[in-house]
């Protein structure tokens, strides 16, 4: 980004680049889950690409700052950008949460959370590959909004089941409250992404 002069800057690609940081981010926490036992070494590298997501949204913001002309607005660019941010940051939470509360087992409901959570990344990612070219891929960008909007709404399903279950057979106060804090964090991750699809759906409503 230091190397990027203000005439070649791909605002764009920025979009782009945060977004695969944010399912780098859902992919390490995956990895954590993988065999049911919450493995602590892949979960330390969620904090890394969170890292990354911190040094990114910083560098893009010292460029928009000092930029003449952007492709779309100024404060958009930056909602977006700080949407993204969001998705990186909440899943670090969930992270942070896990260690914190000494969980050492993830559940069904926590392990659908997460593959929801790195499915709706995926499409995020492939909806800001496609957001350059939004005049000619309007059809297939809405696709991916609606995509992502529907798992949001798997996740919301989820969420309930999860705490329906979670009150009606655990009988342990301490794994309720772990539970259910964890259940909250990975549903408002699924938000964060549902956010920022719905922030790219309002730039192309006024554009079209």
């Amino acid at each position: 980004m230091a190397n990027i002069s203000r005439k070649s800057v791909d605002y764009f690609q920025m979009f782009e680049d945060g977004s695969k940081i944010s399912l780098e981010a859902a992919k390490k926490m995956q990895a954590a889950f993988a065999d049911g036992m919450i493995n602590e070494s892949e979960l330390k590298q969620v904090k890394e690409a969170e890292h990354k997501g911190d040094k990114h949204i910083h560098q893009c913001l010292k460029v928009i700052e000092v930029a003449f002309i952007t492709p779309i607005d100024r404060t958009d660019i930056i909602e977006i950008l700080k949407g993204i941010e969001n998705i990186t940051d909440s899943i670090d939470d969930i992270a942070n949460h896990i260690h914190i509360m000494c969980v050492e087992e993830a559940n069904e409901y926590m392990c659908r959370f997460i593959d929801y959570i790195v499915i709706s990344c995926e499409k995020l990612c492939e909806l800001m590959s496609e957001l350059k070219r939004f005049k000619k891929s309007l059809k297939t960008i809405l696709e991916h909004i609606i995509e992502i909007n529907r798992i949001e709404e798997d996740g919301d399903r989820t969420y309930f089941e999860s705490m329906k279950a979670l009150f009606a057979t655990e009988t342990d106060p301490v794994k309720i409250i772990k539970n259910k804090e964890i259940y909250q964090l990975m549903e408002h991750s699924l938000d964060c992404c549902e956010d920022v699809a719905d922030m790219v759906e309002k730039i192309l409503v006024s554009k079209t």
